[in-house]
């Protein structure tokens, strides 16, 4: 059965973009939960200063993170659930992968919950190739934008960059505005440069 959470609908319609835009394999998802279980997912987020976060504050990021299933309320909990699912997997690899088989980082290795305050960033950067716990090679990333106060001056916006090198980045290819209930999904083995290296104002 399908999570009822999320908004097939408009799944089903722009996932077939993916692979369609450069500098690396991504769709970027609009809708992607109903507006109700959207709604429901972003009162479940911590406030910025709740003891759920770990912090990182050095030159590469200002961001904090949240990975712990223990402290995940039902909504966020039985979501991640699903994103660990095979049907959900079987899915990603039927659209996204030519049918290759996926594995779940039920860890949440990386994942999870991520929240960036004033100042926040994430130097533009390449993801790990291989898993550190499991050995597997890391494929794709989901990233889910759940504020719905957000207002474009703040920044915060994905930025991907050209790939024609894993040992730097080429030039600013496009940009993706961090709306509220919108998933950006980007193969992770492309030399997929990524990230928001402006500080939130």
């Amino acid at each position: 059965m399908q999570f009822d959470g999320l908004n097939w609908e408009s799944i089903e319609q722009q996932i077939l973009n993916f692979g369609k835009k450069p500098p690396f394999d991504f769709v970027v998802i609009d809708d992607f939960f109903k507006k109700e279980f959207a709604k429901k997912l972003s009162t479940e987020f911590p406030a910025y200063d709740s003891e759920a976060w770990h912090g990182y504050n050095n030159p590469i990021e200002v961001k904090k993170v949240c990975n712990n299933w223990n402290l995940f309320p039902p909504n966020t909990y039985s979501t991640f659930s699903y994103f660990n699912s095979e049907e959900w997997l079987s899915y990603l690899s039927l659209k996204l992968t030519d049918g290759k088989k996926l594995y779940s980082d039920s860890g949440l290795n990386g994942g999870g919950w991520h929240t960036h305050k004033r100042g926040g960033k994430l130097n533009t950067h390449l993801d790990y190739s291989l898993h550190p716990k499991l050995g597997l090679q890391r494929k794709l990333n989901i990233i889910i934008y759940m504020n719905p106060n957000w207002k474009k001056e703040w920044g915060g916006a994905l930025g991907l960059w050209g790939n024609e090198s894993a040992d730097k980045p080429g030039e600013l290819v496009t940009s993706v505005w961090n709306k509220f209930n919108r998933a950006v999904i980007f193969d992770t083995t492309q030399n997929s440069w990524h990230g928001l290296p402006e500080p939130l104002v």
